[in-house]
């Protein structure tokens, strides 16, 4: 199936489909095979796996029935169905089902998508704000009624009432847990408007960062309680009060605001209804001793006022956001370094490789051409030889730097992993007939055909046969590769064993590692890196152990089709 938009309407009607569009249950995958995709349903239940026909996903590592989506009370939760490897939301995992809210983050297997399913929310965010939404009004908002100083001591709330504790310790925990993820900054802001929102009276909301060039403070996010406040917003700009801003970024406090106290207007006794008065709150967004933006709320005062007790639990949030901005920018930037240094030591290894090729083919073309000048057949031919194998080594060395740079879907079809053999061993027979290693075949021929990419496979033997025979003992080395079919695991097993010196035994437990090489200087370290990613692709294991009398040998175990359609314990482990 084809990435792209899931629109409700090719949902398959196994269940009433809902009309209203505040029902829509949105997932948009984040991280995985699947990355990019974004699927809707209006379904009542909704089962989410590789078996699902509303929400599939082709990640190897997520269950046929992984978990389930149902609509309940108003709003959509989340159930584990007994998934293999759990259901994890917003990085803890699920034991019983949980109500989702907007922007949360849902982890099955090695992908990651995001919640939106409350789509009466109006919400923009980044570069998707229009540059006129939101304006910095020049004029007084009006007076400011309470002010809380913005510091670790304004996390240590004052005890409020029960209902006001209750609410400002479920809003400080939602927000730990989301700090606790460490998400990105541009992941981070919509979710803190998520917990105020929910937490707090708003008509209106913006969350402004300070531009670090110009000291501007621009809009990141802009939340509307509603379509309704959205559109108002279309016909005249959300106007925020400049010098409530300039307040509270000069003096570090939160501030509680209200324009109605001081309106003379109250004294002719228009309504406030009519004159759309507003209550306010604006909450500095501190890193330690850096500034990094605001929180702005406002809301009618025909619908609510706020209070000190609200002003704390912003001015709070507030300050946590800081922290866990600055927080994820120093994680983004170690990362950046590890980068950096991970390219640096893939250069060198890949440069080195590749030097040692040029070398051989600098070696050959040398014989080549003495034996050109000379006439003499025999040693051009060897000049040839040696320029052929290494030609053959840089060929390998780009499909490897290939297969282990991207993801790929493995193209399934049954096949016959005799046949693979087969050609892998035909290929490789001129370099066992060079080192002199008798290159041996022991086929199942009860076999069955089971799903496989033949390219993937191919590569994965050619790795494992190429590596045994460089391994064996030149002149009485013996490799043998065998096929068996274990009909109680519904495996298919290949094996790969030679007669050389085997593994260190320092070395079984990073064999599999990229860039981990036991040949020196005559290996990348990525075939077996290589080897392993593509049988995990394809939800197999490969293992390596140390043969009794010298040797090693290597098993990848493939699964049959029974065993794919099995539920749900036919997930491949967690890559690592």
């Amino acid at each position: 199936m084809g990435s792209g938009l899931r629109l409700p309407e090719e949902v398959p009607q196994r269940s009433p489909v809902r009309a209203t569009e505040s029902c829509v249950a949105t997932l948009q995958v984040l991280q995985g095979p699947d990355k990019g995709r974004t699927f809707k349903t209006q379904d009542d239940v909704v089962l989410i796996g590789r078996g699902s026909d509303q929400l599939p996903l082709t990640d190897q590592t997520v269950s046929r029935r992984h978990a389930e989506l149902r609509y309940e009370g108003g709003a959509w939760v989340l159930s584990d169905l007994h998934s293999a490897n759990g259901t994890y939301l917003n990085g803890v995992r699920l034991d019983k089902p949980v109500r989702l809210k907007h922007g949360d983050q849902i982890r099955l297997g090695s992908s990651l998508l995001v919640y939106s399913g409350d789509e009466s929310l109006e919400q923009l965010s980044g570069a998707n704000i229009p540059a006129d939404l939101v304006t910095l009004d020049a004029a007084d908002a009006g007076s400011i009624v309470a002010s809380v100083a913005s510091s670790e001591d304004s996390v240590v709330m004052a005890a409020p009432d029960t209902a006001h504790a209750v609410k400002s310790w479920k809003a400080m925990r939602e927000l730990s847990d989301v700090i606790g993820s460490l998400v990105s900054p541009t992941q981070l802001l919509p979710r803190v408007m998520d917990i105020v929102f929910e937490d707090v009276e708003a008509d209106r909301g913006v969350v402004f960062l300070k531009d670090e060039a110009t000291g501007d403070l621009l809009p990141e996010v802009v939340r509307f309680r509603n379509r309704k406040a959205r559109a108002e917003a279309q016909r005249s700009a959300f106007a925020a009060s400049r010098s409530i801003l300039d307040h509270v970024m000069r003096t570090r406090e939160g501030v509680l605001c209200s324009n109605v106290q001081r309106d003379t207007r109250f004294e002719l006794g228009k309504s406030i209804m009519n004159l759309g008065m507003r209550s306010l709150i604006c909450a500095p967004i501190l890193a330690r001793d850096r500034i990094l933006g605001a929180i702005y709320l406002d809301c009618p005062v025909n619908r609510h006022t706020y209070n000190e007790h609200e002003l704390r639990l912003i001015t709070a949030i507030g300050y946590q956001t800081g922290l866990a901005i600055e927080n994820a920018r120093l994680v983004q930037a170690h990362l950046e370094q590890e980068r950096l240094a991970a390219a640096g030591e893939t250069v060198a290894y890949l440069s080195h490789a590749i030097k040692n090729i040029l070398q051989g083919m600098r070696s050959g073309a040398d014989v080549l051409e003495r034996g050109l000048g000379k006439q003499d057949f025999g040693l051009s031919q060897q000049g040839w030889r040696i320029l052929d194998r290494n030609l053959d080594r840089c060929y390998n060395l780009m499909l490897n730097m290939l297969a282990f740079s991207k993801q790929r879907e493995p193209q399934l079809e049954l096949l016959h992993v005799n046949k693979i053999v087969t050609d892998v061993v035909e290929l490789e027979q001129p370099l066992a007939d060079d080192a002199r290693v008798m290159l041996l075949t022991d086929l199942d021929e009860h076999a069955p055909p089971i799903p496989l990419d033949y390219e993937g496979i191919h590569q994965v033997l050619v790795n494992l046969v190429s590596n045994a025979v460089e391994f064996a003992p030149r002149g009485s080395g013996v490799v043998n590769v065998r096929t068996r079919f274990d009909p109680l695991e519904r495996r298919v097993l290949v094996t790969v064993a030679d007669n050389g010196p085997g593994v260190p035994e320092g070395d079984l437990g990073r064999i599999f590692q990229p860039f981990h090489s036991t040949k020196g200087h005559g290996g990348t370290g990525l075939g077996l890196a290589v080897a392993r990613k593509i049988v995990q692709e394809h939800g197999g294991t490969i293992e390596v152990h140390n043969l009794q009398g010298g040797g090693a040998e290597f098993v990848v175990k493939l699964l049959t089709s029974d065993a794919r359609r099995a539920s749900p314990g036919d997930t491949q482990g967690p890559t690592r």
